[in-house]
Formats: C-alpha cells, structure tokens, sequence
C-alpha cells in the first residue's frame, strides 16, 4: 500500500502492526478486521475496509487524480486485467518458492512436485506479462498503474528477502523492474 500511496501522492496516517508479536490476531485488530489481515483502512465514519484492492477502489473513488487504475473503461478492463495476471503470478510463485526455497523448509513439508507443477504456470505468466509490456516503460503505458505497483511489490519481496528474482530470462520485465526500482515510491519502500 506504501507504494500506491506515494505514487498516488496520498499521505495517509499509517500505524504499524506487529505481525512478528502476532498483534493482528489480537481482538482488538480483528475487530477491524475479522480475517487478522493487513492493510485495514479506517474511514471517515469509523469504520474499517480491510483488503488491498477494496482499499484501492475506495482510494480511486475518492482521489480520481492521478488514476491508477485507468480513466477510461476500456483502460480499467485492460489495467484489471494485468492486475490480475500480476497478483496471480504472486500467488503461484509464493507455492512455488514455499516447495523448492531451503527457507521455508522449517515452516513447510515441501513437495517438489508441487513446485515442479506451478513452474510451468509461472513461466507461462511472466510471458505473457514480458510479451506485453513490450517496448512500454509500464505495463499500461507511460504511467505507471495499480498493475505495475502489484507486480513490483512481489517481486521485490522476493528480491529483498528471499534473494529470488523472478524476472531473470525476461529482460523486458527485467529491465521494468530497475525502472521502477529507482521510483521514490519504491526507493521508500526498500528503505522502510
């Protein structure tokens, strides 16, 4: 969310939550949030909107400029759609890395099959994403979008903690992904 704030030029007040102390399972936490999940959002009248995407929409309703979801409904089908290509690859590459990475090993019983299984759904989503993006400085266009902020963030995580990188044999994505690297939005992120 740090990272579509900043781009978006939104400064909200953020308050942390402890994951490591288990803080969000707290009943405190989860009633703003019954699912014990982050980000949660606390609107104008009290009440709290959990959900990322749910966060955004409400974020776009009520700040339009700059849009980061396309101002046209043929730019928001198209922008959707590699959002959710982008969170997609996210989830496949996370069961990939929690089958194959030594990291998760304590944590998981690792099935190599698994891994060896989404591999192909993987490689078949960063094609596609590589394919698109073609010669764009983004995946939408010249701006970056909710798409390209989804898309980095992932694969940042796993670059900063897992020394992972997913885009290696996709020079295109590659080289989006140093592109936006060098952003504000994401030079605070990396700092944070």
């Amino acid at each position: 969310m740090t990272i579509y704030l900043a781009e978006k030029g939104l400064e909200l007040e953020l308050v942390e939550v402890d994951l490591a102390s288990g803080e969000h399972k707290s009943a405190a936490f989860r009633a703003k949030n019954p699912a014990g999940l982050i980000p949660v959002l606390e609107l104008d009248d009290g009440t709290f909107l959990p959900e990322s995407s749910a966060i955004v929409e409400y974020l776009e309703d009520k700040f339009p400029a700059p849009t980061m979801i396309g101002g046209t409904p043929e730019m928001r089908g198209k922008i959707r759609a590699l959002e959710r290509i982008a969170s997609d690859l996210a989830i496949v590459s996370g069961v990939m890395l929690k089958h194959s990475n030594p990291m998760f090993a304590k944590n998981v019983d690792q099935v190599p099959a698994v891994a060896e299984a989404v591999q192909g759904i993987v490689a078949q989503q960063l094609s596609l994403l590589e394919a698109h993006l073609g010669d764009k400085p983004f995946l939408a266009g010249e701006r970056p979008t909710i798409a390209d902020i989804t898309l980095f963030s992932f694969t940042q995580a796993f670059r900063v903690r897992m020394n992972t990188t997913l885009t290696e044999g996709s020079p295109r994505l590659t080289a989006w992904y140093e592109r936006f690297e060098k952003r504000p939005s994401a030079v605070y992120q990396v700092s944070a």
